[in-house]
């Protein structure tokens, strides 16, 4: 079974700083922070928020990559942030390999 849908209105924010003051403090929620900045800015350029919304179950992940002349956005739902993690370097990977008819 999927991640059930947060609601947002029930959401509070727990912290709000760069991927490398996220790691530290929630270990098992950074692995998404991890992956992603091992593909973008770097860890001080990346920045991470985080909602605590009771009663959700599983882990819901936004990342989204800004620049001058493109904006992509990937939503992340899963079980666990091990999962997540694995998703968006599997997902990175994709992405960056050549088309091979």
């Amino acid at each position: 079974m999927l991640a059930k849908k947060p609601d947002c209105e029930a959401k509070t924010e727990v912290f709000f700083g760069t991927a490398k003051d996220a790691i530290a403090p929630f270990p098992t929620k950074g692995t998404v922070a991890v992956a992603t900045v091992l593909c973008t800015a770097g860890v001080d350029k990346t920045a991470v928020t985080m909602h605590s919304v009771p009663g959700f179950e599983g882990d819901d992940h936004r990342i989204e990559v800004v620049g001058d002349e493109v904006r992509a956005v990937v939503d992340i739902h899963s079980r666990t942030s091990v999962i997540a993690g694995w998703s968006v370097v599997a997902l990175l990977r994709n992405l960056a390999s050549p088309i091979v008819s």
